[in-house]
């Protein structure tokens, strides 16, 4: 049997992604909330994903060309989108009851620059609010997950420092490498835990229940972490 083309393994891989987010939001939002902010939006489809969970999103990315493509796709009248870096992104406290983030956490390099996007995330919400974030899993950094990437989806990884809590390397869709830093999962869930009371979605059950990735055959290469501020 011949391998589906990249473009459709790529495309089923970002779709299980975004089924498992779904799946956790549904378990945090009975409801749609008010306000929704989604950081490192990039072209908008995680944007999108938060549209039958809020009445109006904002979307920012660092990327004017991404941003530019949000844009430009963008159907639901009440999401805008903005090109900052969310260091940079400046609000009133408390405007949003919803925060998410898709592959955020592994362009925050240092622990500083974590906890302190960790708390500008906690001001950010209203009392009670709630988080979403999708992170590269403990299994991302793996030769297994390496080979997958390189030989089926034609991704390029370099990594060059592996610490308990974090491996630091380089990544690469097409020519352009990007600096990034994994961090470990379970790091993220205690060093978060003075601002946010968070779960792990089990994406594991989730795969297998739905018949998704069905050539995987290792752990999954990311992680749904959510929960509420404390």
């Amino acid at each position: 049997m011949s391998k589906k083309p990249v473009a459709n393994q790529v495309r089923d891989y970002y779709d299980s992604v975004h089924r498992c987010h779904e799946l956790a939001l549904q378990t945090l939002l009975r409801e749609p909330c008010d306000a929704a902010l989604d950081i490192a939006c990039g072209h908008g489809e995680s944007t999108k994903n938060l549209e039958n969970y809020a009445r109006s999103i904002v979307g920012i990315d660092r990327s004017e060309d991404l941003i530019d493509i949000a844009i430009a796709q963008n159907e639901h009248p009440r999401t805008q989108y903005y090109c900052c870096d969310f260091r940079d992104f400046e609000v009133e406290v408390g405007s949003f009851d919803l925060v998410s983030a898709a592959w955020y956490w592994n362009h925050v390099h240092s622990e500083g620059e974590l906890e302190s996007a960790a708390q500008k995330i906690y001001s950010l919400l209203r009392p009670g609010g709630c988080v979403s974030f999708v992170v590269p899993g403990d299994a991302f950094t793996s030769r297994r997950i390496q080979d997958i990437a390189r030989q089926d989806f034609q991704w390029s990884q370099a990594w060059t420092h592996e610490r308990p809590e974090s491996t630091e390397g380089v990544f690469a869709y097409d020519e352009t490498w990007v600096r990034t830093k994994i961090w470990q999962p379970f790091f993220l869930l205690r060093k978060f835990s003075r601002w946010f009371d968070l779960s792990t979605w089990d994406v594991k059950a989730t795969l297998v229940r739905e018949e998704r990735l069905p050539n995987l055959c290792s752990e999954p290469p990311f992680e749904i972490l959510y929960g509420r501020a404390r």
